[in-house]
């Protein structure tokens, strides 16, 4: 393996991170859809405002917006909950969205409301403020409220990429853009937390032999719960539809088997194979062999003809 194969493999994995970091249009998409729905709850509630946290806060969701979900907390005065149980407050809040998104649909037993903006849904609770980054949410195992502290993660997750040098917020959007690809059969924040839990005794040297190394121990703890550390009583589930459970063990399986031949094509030099598999896992996320070579073109200047030449030899290898 020489350091140019591991340089174009780094440079791979370096494109997908920066691919799956969301644009300024999306960025600004998101912000002006929550102002939208601000603007239209002020014309039925007297006192709210709105906080956007979950992944949309830590910069963990990920590019292309398509079917991500944006976690939102429409909060209400604590004198306007008048004791009020969740399920009274949700309800009215509800009614007043489904209004003007028609789209919009409650989960069943969750108090929570799924609202469609573009190609990506909100989820919005209703809550009240007990302090800074303290609220207090509907529990969504009874008509009750419970505290969540919305920064707890957060600070675990900024503390522990600061460990990995900055390397821990992009292999979790990795994982994320992954199971995007094959189908989104995870919830997004159980995966955030699986994978900081993994490599909180790990260090991340290679995004190759990080990712591997997820892939192969996560078959074993994907039956399991994680704990949310915003509340521990709170148990967050792993997949989205508990019947796929055994397609999501053989995904994990199958990945790693995977990348763990990608990584033997890149220590026997054979970096277009490597990719390869690499595309395999990660179908139309992943850079070609062709985009690394293009890019090497461009990197070091090489035009016309030359250029030309270079992308035949290094594509017919």
């Amino acid at each position: 393996m020489t350091d140019s194969t591991l340089s174009i493999i780094d440079d791979a994995f370096g494109l997908l991170a920066k691919n799956t970091e969301l644009s300024l249009g999306e960025y600004t998409a998101i912000t002006q859809s929550q102002a939208d729905i601000e603007y239209y709850l002020m014309q039925h509630l007297s006192t709210f405002s709105t906080v956007l946290y979950g992944a949309f806060s830590r910069k963990t969701i990920v590019s292309p917006l398509s079917d991500s979900i944006i976690d939102m907390l429409v909060i209400f005065r604590v004198s306007d909950i008048n004791n009020g149980a969740p399920s009274q407050i949700f309800a009215n809040l509800r009614d007043v969205l489904i209004e003007q998104y028609p789209d919009a649909y409650a989960l069943q037993n969750k108090n929570a409301l799924m609202l469609p903006a573009n190609n990506y849904h909100f989820k919005i609770h209703p809550a009240y403020q007990v302090s800074d980054h303290l609220y207090m949410i509907p529990d969504e195992n009874f008509n009750n409220w419970i505290k969540y502290d919305i920064r707890t993660y957060n600070d675990i997750s900024t503390r522990e990429n600061i460990r990995h040098k900055g390397r821990l917020i992009e292999i979790v959007r990795m994982i994320k853009i992954w199971n995007k690809v094959s189908g989104n059969l995870f919830n997004g924040y159980y995966l955030e937390l699986l994978v900081t839990d993994m490599l909180s005794a790990y260090e991340i040297k290679s995004d190759a032999e990080t990712l591997c190394y997820i892939f192969k121990y996560g078959v074993s703890k994907v039956v399991f719960q994680q704990h949310d550390p915003a509340n521990m009583e709170v148990q967050v589930e792993g997949l989205n539809d508990i019947n796929d459970l055994i397609d999501a063990m053989v995904l994990f399986k199958n990945s790693y088997l995977i990348a763990k031949e990608a990584i033997d094509f890149e220590k026997d030099g054979d970096i277009k194979n490597a990719i390869d598999n690499w595309n395999k896992i990660y179908p139309q996320a992943f850079p070609t062999h062709l985009d690394m070579v293009v890019g090497k073109a461009r990197r070091t200047g090489i035009k016309g003809a030359d250029a030309l030449r270079m992308m035949i030899n290094q594509t017919s290898n």
